[in-house]
């Protein structure tokens, strides 16, 4: 009969069972080698990921905007800071509109006073005539190098001026057509023609713009043509329509020679304006129509550019042409010309 050896159990003890196991360095090796291939075949979705981790990183940075670039120039022995925007750079859009109705009152009040205007002629003629409205000026390096009295005036004023490439440009005026240029100045305030009224005077030409005054372009013209021939007001019962940067641009300066004069309404300054002495001349295409080359114009005269039918009794109501084949007659801006050609002629 065998004997029977009881085997010798190691008694298990807290300090035993989390003892850690010292493992060779090959043996290491391969526990680690066969840990990431159990790991990889269980989570195929991960496979490839740790390879691209960098090139990931680097397509994330190419992906960010790049910083507009900064670079200095001489400007009549003073060192100007440039900012352009890389080649490679997007364009920010410009956020405009309503403001919010917590916004600062400053804000909303700066808003309500201030416009941009933009355009070579337009900005130059506003700093010779009013150089004190001028807030803030932007310039491409071309211009500044043609503006440095205007420059030399803000910089003594402590106002500020930016010298930027023109695509920076194009952002702030938010116009294409800003012709190296752009001012923040602040508005004019329209006189009333109640009290423009008040004052006598022997010999005046007056415009009354009513349903025009929604085309800049068409404002824009018939100021630069009013400058051009010595009017200097025009009537209108939204003035504010008249400061358009567009309208500005157009204008070529005529801006700061022709001033608005705010009426309540059309018929209601049409009214004061008989009372004043003044001739009243409506333009028309119809036929029954008085030929404009048979009117003779008096020394105080009201030519009205209007859409709808103000005339009344004893206002004179003229055709430019009667050979006119088309449907419709002349650009308001040049009709305006012709009138006031005759006015000046007279």
């Amino acid at each position: 009969m065998t004997s029977f050896k009881q085997p010798k159990f190691q008694i298990s003890s807290q300090e035993n069972r989390f003892k850690e196991r010292t493992l060779g360095e090959g043996s290491t090796r391969r526990f680690n080698e066969r840990k990431a291939k159990k790991q990889d075949e269980n989570s195929p979705h991960f496979k490839g990921k740790r390879s691209t981790r960098g090139s990931d990183k680097s397509a994330f940075a190419h992906s960010q905007p790049m910083t507009p670039q900064i670079t200095e120039t001489q400007l009549g022995g003073v060192k100007v800071v440039v900012k352009s925007m890389g080649a490679g750079d997007k364009p920010k859009v410009k956020k405009t509109g309503a403001l919010s109705p917590r916004a600062p009152e400053k804000i909303k009040k700066n808003r309500a006073e201030e416009m941009k205007v933009f355009g070579e002629n337009a900005c130059l003629t506003l700093f010779a005539e009013r150089p004190e409205s001028i807030v803030r000026a932007w310039a491409t390096v071309e211009m500044s190098h043609r503006i440095g009295e205007m420059f030399s005036y803000l910089a003594a004023n402590k106002k500020a001026y930016h010298v930027v490439d023109r695509a920076e440009l194009e952002l702030v005026s938010g116009s294409e057509h800003h012709g190296g240029i752009c001012l923040l100045v602040k508005k004019q305030r329209p006189f009333t023609l109640t009290g423009y009224l008040d004052i006598p005077r022997q010999a005046d030409c007056l415009l009354l713009l009513d349903g025009v005054a929604n085309n800049p372009q068409n404002i824009g013209g018939i100021i630069r043509t009013c400058a051009f021939y010595g009017i200097k007001q025009v009537i209108s019962s939204e003035p504010e329509l008249l400061n358009s940067p567009n309208a500005f641009r157009v204008a070529e300066g005529g801006m700061e020679y022709v001033h608005p004069l705010q009426a309540e309404a059309t018929d209601m300054a049409l009214s004061q304006l008989r009372k004043a002495g003044y001739q009243i001349v409506h333009l028309s295409n119809e036929k029954n129509a008085q030929s404009a080359s048979h009117l003779k114009l008096q020394d105080k005269v009201v030519f009205v550019l209007a859409h709808a039918d103000f005339a009344e009794k004893g206002d004179d109501i003229v055709n430019l042409s009667f050979a006119n084949p088309l449907k419709s007659g002349l650009n308001v801006a040049v009709a305006a010309g012709i009138l006031l050609s005759k006015w000046v002629a007279r």
